[in-house]
C-alpha cells in the first residue's frame, strides 16, 4: 500500500462553443510548477503572463505533485523496494510541503461574438484556487477529490490570444496518520477522498 497522502491530480480541458460547433483542446503539456511556500506573490500576479516563471520546474499534468517530483528526479521511485519510506509523509512534514502552484501558458484566440470558451477541470485533489490572466475564477475554494468544475472564461481571455492559467493546489484538509492499521488512524476518510491515497 502506498502510504503517502500527497496525491494532487490535475486535468484540464478547454471547450469552445459557438452556434455551429463545439471544439476542445486539452491542457496537458507545457506546465510549470513551484512549491507555494517559496512563492511570495498571489494568483493575480502569478497569472499575469509578465510574471517570471523561468526558474520553475517542469510539471506533469495530468499527474500528481509526487509524479512531478519523480519525473524531476527529486524523489526515488516509490514503487521500488522500500523507496516510499524515503519520501516525506505529509502527516509528518505538513501540508505546506505539498502545496504547489501550477502554471500553463496557452494560446486561445479572442472569441467571436457568438463563441463561448469554458475551462473544464476533470479533477483536482484536494482543493484549489484558479486564476486566469490576473482574475480569480472561483469565488470559493474548489474542494473535493476529483470533483469536476467548469468556468466560463470567455471574458477573461486576452485579446492577443496569449493566456496564463495559474492554479494553487492544496492537499487534503485532514491528512491523517497512515500508520494506524487498516485505513490508518481513520481520519484520512474524513475528507471527500479515498482512504488508500
Amino acid at each position: 500500500m502506498f502510504k503517502k497522502n500527497t496525491l494532487i491530480f490535475l486535468f484540464f480541458i478547454l471547450i469552445k462553443i459557438n452556434s455551429n460547433a463545439q471544439s476542445s483542446c486539452e491542457l496537458n503539456s507545457n506546465w510549470k510548477c513551484a512549491q507555494a511556500s517559496a512563492i511570495k506573490d498571489d494568483g493575480v500576479a502569478i497569472s499575469n503572463s509578465k510574471y517570471n516563471i523561468q526558474s520553475w520546474k517542469n510539471a506533469t499534468v495530468p499527474g500528481t505533485v509526487l509524479t512531478t517530483m519523480l519525473n524531476n528526479k527529486e524523489i526515488p521511485d516509490p514503487f521500488y523496494g522500500m523507496n516510499n519510506e524515503k519520501i516525506p509523509d505529509i502527516y509528518n512534514i505538513g501540508k505546506d510541503y505539498y502545496t504547489y502552484w501550477f502554471v500553463n501558458d496557452f494560446k486561445e484566440a479572442e472569441p467571436t461574438s457568438t463563441e463561448q470558451v469554458y475551462l473544464h477541470f476533470r479533477g483536482i485533489n484536494y482543493s484549489c484556487n484558479v486564476f486566469l490572466n490576473g482574475h480569480q475564477l472561483n469565488k470559493t475554494l474548489h474542494k473535493g477529490m476529483f470533483l469536476s468544475q467548469t468556468y466560463n472564461i470567455t471574458s477573461f481571455l486576452n485579446k492577443n490570444g496569449n493566456n496564463r492559467l495559474a492554479v494553487i493546489v492544496f492537499p487534503p484538509d485532514v491528512v491523517g496518520n497512515p500508520n494506524g492499521g487498516q485505513g490508518g488512524d481513520g481520519t484520512i476518510a474524513k475528507n471527500v477522498m479515498h482512504q488508500y491515497v
